[in-house]
């Protein structure tokens, strides 16, 4: 990892009515599009068809594709979320900023490093007979150490490794951020969105984005406030919040909002 490059992954999930070959083309589209911007691509990984953690579209199920790459500049983040977003063979996407700890992790994965178990050597078994000759017999044959007799057709013990299960990501409950009702929480985790984690990294444009998708209903909510909330809640910092939160306006700090008035 260069210290002059920026780290991204980028999730997205194709509609899986399509055929094989759309699947695939819609999926290179976007690599061609980071390669096209300068982007260096460093693994794709080609998950394939996953159960969905909740209905998106009316799908059950999605074909995930990840894409890691590095960038001088995160201006192509702003491009790729663009034509992901208007691309309607795309259920859903998330954008992720690697540090450095997440280039290492996906690297060790890749390299098989993480999620191996080794294998415990079975130990022989040893057992000592039990001589109950007289001391006189024992004087002329020496107590017998024998290893343990193999039983008839032994069944040759196996390993059986269990295919992976999906990895589904439970959304965290955004209605403990003041602000953010159950219809919100809802859009929020549509958008991709699904922890507290991820809503503190969103800006508060891109969340005003999406309740303005939804239409005027929700585009006059304020979401100012939410990234930084988010990320207390993240961070565990419920006393800091709950106090934080108690000097807020429906998660407008009022301060600011006498200022504008």
């Amino acid at each position: 990892m260069s210290d002059l490059m920026r780290n991204y992954e980028i999730t997205f999930i194709v509609d899986p009515v399509l055929s094989d070959d759309e699947i695939k083309s819609t999926a290179q589209t976007y690599v061609d599009q980071l390669k096209g911007e300068g982007c260096n691509i460093v693994f794709t990984n080609e998950i394939g068809l996953q159960q969905l953690a909740y209905p998106i579209k009316k799908r059950n199920s999605g074909v995930y594709y990840c894409v890691e790459f590095e960038t001088e500049t995160g201006v192509v983040i702003d491009k790729i979320e663009l034509s992901l977003r208007r691309d309607e063979r795309i259920m859903r996407f998330l954008s992720v900023s690697l540090d450095k700890f997440g280039v290492k992790y996906n690297e060790d994965k890749r390299n098989g490093l993480i999620g191996k178990v080794k294998k415990k050597e079975k130990p022989v078994e040893v057992e000592e007979t039990n001589d109950r000759r007289s001391r006189s017999s024992r004087k002329h044959a020496p107590a017998k150490r024998t290893e343990k007799p193999a039983e008839q057709n032994p069944v040759e013990e196996k390993k059986v490794e269990a295919a992976a299960p999906v990895e589904t990501t439970k959304p965290d409950d955004f209605k403990k951020i003041e602000g953010i009702g159950p219809k919100i929480s809802e859009l929020i985790a549509n958008a991709g969105i699904l922890t507290f984690a991820q809503l503190a990294e969103t800006s508060a444009d891109k969340i005003k984005e999406i309740l303005t998708e939804a239409g005027s209903r929700y585009a006059t909510h304020n979401p100012t406030t939410w990234p930084a909330q988010a990320k207390m809640a993240a961070n565990g910092e419920w006393d800091a919040l709950k106090k934080w939160q108690d000097e807020l306006d429906g998660g407008i700090e009022v301060a600011k909002s006498n200022e504008e008035e």
